[in-house]
């Protein structure tokens, strides 16, 4: 999907603050466009969001802004920082995620559970098997910690002009809370707090808070990209600004069959659903954006209006020229996105770096 190019009215200009060279393959110049990239949170669906992430570093394309949240927070932070080539990081996240299927649990759990091991990320909580009803918790966060102490430099990410926001939910207040790159910096505890979904991993604590995943009240950090893409171009004015969105929901080919698929439907609904509302927001604001064009244009220049609050403030922001939604035309190859499974992981990733290699070809 794309929206038609405009400039927008009575953007500030300032001249545009130094950097460094830009990290890694997120950084190389394709043709002029400047974007911001939002990876969903989706658990194992996120598999699809590494695909489109190897088709997008292929093939050149610029990302200024990177905003991700659960699964999509640890890929934006390898995709900027990563220590090595980001490709590779990305496949050896997804290959310690992944599980062996156990044959003797049922189908969504023989997917899901993870036996303990060296080489992935999860070390069970032991409250959690000789306790269960006082575990706050399954598994531990530090072995997932450790590895992206591996995957990422936190000095090349904070760095880097391309800006990478995450998303957590502060537990006590309930507040989604967004973490920048290019404001206080980001480390490690800050990508596993936006991915500490309860009650798999504990809450995360940090600067005096306790955080759980993002995805909890926004699975789709879309608001922290336009607000960063707004920032961007007050500093430096640019053309064209292009959005693009990972859409990791799915319609159902029928109802639900069973307790697994209801509940599996449910966690689909609460964490990706919501998309769709912001998505008719975004939608209905940029149309407010390309009226307030048209009257900047015939509005006199003494005209009192420019001065009411309400132009001033709709003034400062900034529509998006292009919008870009990237999904799956084959629903049913993406599966659920509990199954952990090899094989799933494998299919999804490579199905993302077709469908979005597709995409930018066009």
């Amino acid at each position: 999907m794309t929206t038609s190019r405009r400039k927008s009215p009575a953007a500030a200009v300032r001249r545009p603050a130094k950097g460094t060279p830009r990290a890694g393959r997120a950084a190389r110049p394709a043709d002029g466009r400047h974007a911001a990239l939002v990876l969903q949170g989706g658990a194992a669906l996120g598999a699809y969001e590494a695909g489109v992430l190897r088709a997008l570093l292929e093939a050149g394309r610029r990302l200024d802004i990177v905003t991700g949240c659960s699964i999509g927070a640890l890929m934006a932070a390898i995709v900027v920082g990563s220590r090595g080539d980001p490709i590779e990081a990305l496949d050896d996240m997804w290959h310690r995620f992944a599980v062996t299927v156990n044959p003797f649990l049922p189908n969504l759990f023989a997917r899901s559970l993870p036996l303990p091991s060296s080489s992935n990320v999860y070390r069970p909580n032991p409250v959690w098997f000789t306790m269960p009803t006082l575990a706050t918790h399954m598994y531990e966060a530090g072995p997932l910690e450790a590895a992206l102490a591996e995957w990422v430099d936190f000095d090349k990410l904070n760095a880097s002009p391309t800006e990478v926001i995450v998303t957590a939910v502060e537990v006590k207040s309930g507040r989604l809370v967004e973490f920048s790159s290019h404001r206080d910096g980001l480390g490690a505890r800050h990508i596993v707090a936006s991915a500490s979904l309860p009650p798999v991993f504990p809450a995360t604590r940090l600067d005096g808070g306790e955080y759980w995943d993002g995805g909890l009240i926004a699975s789709t950090p879309l608001r922290p990209a336009i607000n960063a893409m707004e920032r961007h171009n007050r500093l430096k004015r640019v053309q064209l600004w292009e959005l693009i969105v990972v859409d990791l929901f799915t319609p159902l080919a029928g109802p639900p069959h069973d307790l697994t698929d209801v509940l599996q439907r449910a966690f689909e609904l609460t964490f990706f659903g919501k998309f769709q509302h912001d998505l008719k927001l975004f939608q209905w604001m940029n149309a407010q954006l390309d009226l307030m064009i048209e009257v900047d244009r015939a509005l006199p220049k003494s005209s009192p209006v420019r001065r009411h609050p309400a132009y001033v403030k709709l003034s400062k922001h900034r529509r998006v020229d292009r919008l870009t939604i990237l999904r799956t035309a084959d629903p049913q190859a993406l599966g659920g996105p509990a199954d952990f499974s090899r094989e799933s992981i494998e299919r999804r990733m490579k199905l993302g770096y077709e469908e979005a290699g597709a995409v930018l070809k066009t």
